[in-house]
């Protein structure tokens, strides 16, 4: 019941606050099942109260808060943006670090004890996957850079 007469006065006041200088007249009815507050008598026993308005609504002073909102929309989209120019940069630490691997595995077939003629054979397979490695590398090297270069010219557009 005192959540509903809270909910009835909040109401009530805020159709106030657009109607300056009005009388609101308002219902209480006491029933078997509760207190209820309308704006229209719910039986002959309700009881009426007015509440009149007297003071002008207190308006606080005009601001304009676009700078600030566009200030905050900008610092998110720059740190969004940094943070995935560090992940493309950690993407690049990765491909290094793995061709590396990819090229410290071809070496290491080289090392083991073998007849001439299979060393001749394993180095020029070696040489074939190597161009296959780097050239894979170079690949993915160049579209992470691309990203990276295109990632930086909107962070420098922000700043």
């Amino acid at each position: 019941m005192i959540k509903l007469y809270c909910i009835f006065i909040f109401l009530l006041f805020t159709t106030l606050s657009f109607n300056s200088f009005s009388a609101t007249s308002y219902y209480k009815c006491v029933t078997q099942e509760g207190t209820t507050f309308s704006q229209f008598p719910c039986d002959n026993n309700a009881t009426v109260y007015k509440v009149n308005t007297t003071i002008n609504q207190q308006v606080g002073p005009k601001v304009d808060y676009t700078k600030q909102l566009n200030e905050l929309e900008r610092e998110s989209l720059l740190a969004g943006l940094q943070a995935e120019l560090r992940s493309n940069q950690h993407k690049l630490a990765i491909l290094d670090r793995k061709k590396d691997q990819a090229d410290y595995k071809q070496q290491q077939r080289l090392n083991h004890i073998l007849a001439k003629e299979d060393k001749k054979r394993i180095a020029a397979d070696i040489a074939k996957k190597q161009k296959v490695i780097n050239k894979n590398y170079k690949a993915q090297i160049n579209m992470v850079k691309k990203r990276i270069n295109k990632l930086q010219k909107k962070i420098d557009n922000y700043q």
